[in-house]
């Protein structure tokens, strides 16, 4: 299986990772026929900066067999407590709080069987143990152009 990059702390001199970020929302668009510049409301001329400064949270994983995460834009660290580092090093199982890791699993093996899952919500904890729910996220599969699987990323 092929997998998403290790990606450097986002910032100016990256462009906030903007080839990346293209890559997910080309992705999105792939797997559920939407424009998520246009549903999140940013400018899809600079996508890595708006991401990553956008009112959302967004997040990605690498598609590894830790479902290891590999990118968050700023309010995904505020929601987890964390810095860039904590966070990537964070398997994507262990944003949810135990209890509600199977229904989790469910979810994601619904988005590997159909690309995507609209209107998801779940509980979530942060580093600190802060419980917290997301409501109406988007979880996608990320593929290429070529159709290769690079992780699953969620909005």
């Amino acid at each position: 299986m092929q997998t998403g990059p290790v990606l450097p702390p986002p910032e100016a001199g990256n462009d906030w990772h903007d080839a990346f970020v293209r890559r997910v929302l080309d992705a999105f668009a792939r797997a559920t026929g939407r424009n998520l510049a246009a549903q999140a409301g940013f400018d899809a001329a600079t996508p890595g900066r708006g991401c990553y400064f956008g009112d959302f949270a967004l997040l990605t994983h690498r598609g590894d067999a830790d479902a290891t995460l590999n990118y968050g834009n700023a309010r995904a660290l505020a929601l987890w407590e964390c810095g860039w580092e904590a966070f990537t090093a964070m398997s994507s199982r262990d944003t949810a709080p135990a209890q509600g890791r199977a229904a989790r699993e469910a979810m994601m093996d619904q988005v590997l069987s159909h690309g995507f899952v609209a209107g998801y919500s779940g509980e979530r904890i942060s580093r600190s143990g802060r419980r917290f729910v997301i409501a109406d996220a988007i979880v996608w599969r990320l593929r290429d152009a070529g159709g290769a699987p690079f992780g699953v990323a969620a909005f």
